[in-house]
């Protein structure tokens, strides 16, 4: 994520504000949520998030786990309710992934516990910092296609979403992501009308790569539907770009990048996840299921005469 989005992610999470605010769940029902950690081998846990009989499983990494500070206590300050929505720390052991590290968000509706999806929340240093209340959104991140067809992954920043919950499940606020995104929009569309007017040589604002502006936008107008906008940049900032480009091929390549994100569905979710979340049954036994099962004792083999 660069740095002009990460401050208006920062703008926007100031302005919402992170107060909860009473909903439908009362505080007994949170009550009897219980999320638990249990470390199985070295910084592997295996977290159970229970309500009565419901069990959801996930495992997440932990690789300071031996400190007290910045491990599992630490997991477990970021593992809370805000609002209606129980927040729970959720990482992978890849932190180059875009989403390696999430916040599963879960609720009570119906006297049911419900797994609604996870949220990107690397940075997050507060409880369920990725939820505005105030607008029922949440902060995300789209992170198919993290490739382009020229220059492969590092040219192709991350796209921030805005998502919200919709019959159980998470999904994007087109209009919102729209709004949120329009000052990169902005910065980039400037970065490549430099470029066309007087060429590579002065650096865009904000250390922005043409080619990477070029890419964000693509990903960006189709992701939101703004197909106006899209049209917009490759007629015109594109052509430009290429007008003052020393590539043979850049016409070619350009068209590529067209084609190549034209081919998700516009608003589409995010599709990694640190592990799988499954749903169990909470049993009598389960606390014994991780302990070491006995040995039945046997004869002693002779070796030898």
């Amino acid at each position: 994520m660069n740095k002009l989005v990460a401050r208006t992610l920062l703008a926007l999470l100031l302005c919402g504000g992170l107060s909860a605010h009473a909903g439908r769940v009362s505080e007994q029902q949170k009550a009897e949520v219980n999320v638990d950690f249990r470390q199985n081998t070295a910084y592997e846990f295996i977290v159970n998030v229970d309500f009565k009989t419901q069990r959801f499983r996930f495992v997440t990494f932990i690789p300071n786990f031996e400190s007290p500070t910045e491990g599992v206590a630490r997991q477990r300050e970021l593992s809370g309710w805000v609002g209606d929505y129980l927040f729970v720390r959720h990482q992978c052991g890849q932190l180059a992934e875009w989403r390696c590290i999430v916040d599963e968000l879960f609720t009570l509706e119906n006297g049911r516990l419900i797994h609604i999806g996870g949220v990107e929340s690397a940075g997050c240093q507060t409880l369920g910092c990725r939820y505005q209340p105030e607008a029922g959104t949440f902060f995300d991140l789209y992170d198919v296609y993290r490739i382009n067809p020229v220059t492969g992954a590092t040219d192709v920043p991350a796209l921030p979403i805005v998502r919200r919950v919709n019959q159980g499940a998470l999904v994007t606020d087109m209009a919102a992501t729209w709004r949120l995104n329009a000052p990169t929009y902005q910065a980039n569309i400037a970065c490549l009308n430099q470029v066309a007017k007087i060429g590579f040589e002065t650096p865009c604002e904000n250390n922005l790569k043409p080619w990477s502006a070029l890419a964000f936008l693509a990903k960006l107008t189709h992701y939101a539907d703004q197909f106006s906008a899209r049209d917009t940049l490759f007629t015109n900032q594109a052509t430009g770009y290429c007008a003052k480009s020393a590539d043979p091929k850049c016409q070619w390549r350009v068209a590529g990048l067209r084609d190549f994100f034209s081919r998700f569905t516009p608003g589409a979710n995010p599709i990694f996840t640190p592990s799988p979340v499954t749903a169990a049954v909470v049993s009598s036994d389960s606390s014994t299921i991780m302990q070491p099962q006995q040995m039945p004792r046997t004869q002693a083999i002779k070796l030898g005469q």
